[in-house]
């Protein structure tokens, strides 16, 4: 890589880390894009030693500031405003990271790949979002609506499986299904359209461009989100996305005011949003250079058995000489 890639790459990474730190003003809302989809997680994790760092906002809303009284007092929240995350691979088989919801609330997850995708079978992995969150976190961060002692949001255990079908089905589409406790079950009765799929999620990711552009679709266990991702040079990734699409035609809002609509909850009303990820590394590529050198082996093996089939072929061909003199001398 040269000094100007360098250069850029240090650029960009910058550029994210401190827009991840402008956070520190307010409240944080956004899809877990970080965890593989949208608001779903995938099997998928990242190489060893490879990191991202991103943030994660809604940018259109049906209203500026939404409020919930579950606790019996109004509680106002801008939804507009950033969270930011990080995560990290290890030996190509665990992801780590944290996320910040607002500057009192952090979250943790992680990932474990149990078994690699292959030809015929999908990648499977376990893992848990919302980790050491308070009861009540989710994707509007700390405080998220929630309506009795069951509908918990911290400690959200997953099982996932992903494949890439393409050499299936011909098709360029991977498929993201899985289990999950917590955050993944929508309510009764407030989300009565999730109770078919309570604790199941799943994801659909169409891809062009050798993945560089995929759209993506998905249901979270409670609602449906659509997007699209962008991969960008220098390992920037952008997502655009909508998410709780499904309350355009199964939602209402709770009152009409002079200044617009406002609503129970944040959980009541369709939002655009996007995010912003940047991959860098992987920082020690063992693996690589284990490949590397295990490519040069071969390829002096492969040299010394050159060498050698050409000292029998002209060994071969000085006895072929030998006997065509024989012949014509005889």
């Amino acid at each position: 890589m040269d000094g100007l890639n360098v250069t850029r790459m240090g650029r960009a990474v910058r550029i994210i880390i401190a827009g991840s730190f402008v956070l520190a003003a307010g409240v944080g809302a956004g899809v877990d894009v970080q965890n593989g989809v949208l608001d779903t997680p995938s099997a998928y994790v990242m190489e060893n030693t490879q990191f991202n760092i991103g943030v994660s906002s809604y940018a259109l809303t049906s209203s500026t500031t939404q409020f919930y009284t579950h606790t019996g007092e109004p509680f106002e929240k801008n939804l507009r405003e950033l969270d930011s995350f990080f995560q990290f691979g290890l030996l190509g088989r665990i992801e780590v990271g944290v996320r910040e919801y607002d500057p009192e609330t952090y979250t943790g997850n992680a990932k474990v790949l149990i078994k690699k995708e292959s030809s015929r079978w999908p990648a499977f992995a376990v893992g848990i979002m919302n980790l050491g969150g308070d009861h009540d976190v989710g994707p509007y961060g700390a405080k998220s609506c929630w309506y009795s002692d069951d509908d918990r949001q911290d400690n959200a255990y997953y099982l996932v499986a992903s494949k890439n079908m393409r050499n299936i089905i011909r098709v360029p589409v991977t498929v993201n299904v899985g289990v999950g406790s917590a955050r993944f079950q929508g309510t009764n009765p407030k989300w009565p359209h999730s109770q078919p799929w309570q604790g199941m999620f799943g994801s659909v990711e169409y891809h062009f461009l050798d993945e560089r552009i995929s759209i993506l679709g998905e249901i979270d266990g409670r609602d449906l989100n659509l997007g699209a991702r962008f991969k960008l040079p220098w390992g920037l990734v952008v997502t655009p996305y909508v998410s709780e699409l499904e309350e355009a035609w199964w939602g209402a809002h709770t009152t009409e005011t002079t200044t617009g609509i406002v609503y129970e909850d944040e959980y009541d009303s369709p939002k655009g949003g996007i995010a912003v990820q940047m991959y860098v590394g992987p920082l020690y590529r063992k693996a690589e250079t284990e490949r590397l050198r295990a490519l040069r082996s071969r390829l002096k093996r492969a040299e010394e058995r050159l060498k050698q089939a050409r000292q029998r072929r002209e060994i071969l061909e000085q006895r072929i000489e030998e006997i065509r003199e024989e012949l014509i001398g005889s």
